[in-house]
Order: structure tokens, then sequence, then C-alpha cells
């Protein structure tokens, strides 16, 4: 399968995404080419309609919330202001309705520890969250099988930039 990841290619994030890809088998391709599927481990910009519909399959982006619930920028930190309990690893399907909004692919729940920093938190539970999820879903759109669970509206929430 022919991916193409999107975002900051030196976050630790992205990098260990693209090892995981080429470690299941999948070629990782550049801009431009014919892309089966697109993932955003790390996304901080709104993509064009181009850039979420032209892969084949569409494109998956990465958010560490429980989505529907959480969606918006600096969702740790706000987990770690509120004393959240858990939080979660959330691949959903890119889409132009919303910010945060699309179906959802893979989602795994984590439980918040608060003796850790939120950088912390994020590098030694989310991004391995990321990353059972992420070879989940490739698992599974290699296989046929597209997971699209629409998120429930009345369930959503949305917190600005922390």
């Amino acid at each position: 399968m022919k991916v193409l990841v999107l975002g900051n290619k030196e976050t630790k994030g992205y990098k260990e995404a693209t090892a995981l890809i080429q470690a299941k088998g999948h070629t990782i391709i550049e801009p431009g080419e014919v892309a089966d599927v697109a993932v955003a481990p790390l996304l901080l910009d709104i993509l064009s309609p181009g850039q979420i519909y032209a892969p084949k399959f569409g494109t998956l982006i990465f958010h560490p919330s429980p989505l529907p619930y959480g969606r918006g920028a600096s969702s740790i930190k706000w987990a770690y202001k509120r004393k959240e309990p858990i939080t979660a690893a959330t691949w959903f399907w890119a889409n132009l309705y919303k910010v945060d909004s699309g179906d959802i692919c893979e989602q795994e729940i984590i439980k918040i520890d608060y003796s850790q920093s939120p950088r912390e938190f994020y590098e030694a539970h989310i991004i391995p969250g990321l990353l059972r999820t992420l070879a989940r879903a490739l698992d599974n759109i290699s296989s046929g099988t597209l997971r699209r669970i629409p998120q429930v509206e009345q369930y959503a929430s949305f917190d600005l930039r922390a």
C-alpha cells in the first residue's frame, strides 16, 4: 500500500509512524504521488479538499483525545487542567465538515498518569497508543476493511489552544 505521511517531519510521532509504516511493508510516497491513504500523526494545519480526498481511501488524522470529546488544539493540556481520568489515541477520517469531526477509524482509551508532565505523558503513553492504533488501521485497510464510526455530536466538545 502507498502511504503519504503529512505533518511535521521533525516530531517523534511523525518519525515513529513513518518507521512503523515501512516496517509493515508499505511504501512511503512523496506529496504529488498517488496514495492509497494519507496519515497525519501530528497535524497543526487545516488540510485542503485536495489533500483530504486525493488518496484512494482518504486521509487519517491522529488526535490525542476520546473524540468527539476534546476536539481542537491542546487536548492533553486541557485534559490535565480538567483533571480528566482518561484520554485516547484516536485516528479519524478527515472531512470538510468541522475540525476533528470525521468518522473514527481506530481509538484506544488511555489512563492519564499524573505523575508525569503533559509532555512526558504524551511521549510515554500517547505516542505508543498512536502507533498501536495506526498499526490496526493499516492492517484493516490493507485487508479491505475501512472502519468508519460516526462521531456522536451530542458528546462533542471543542477546546481552544491552551
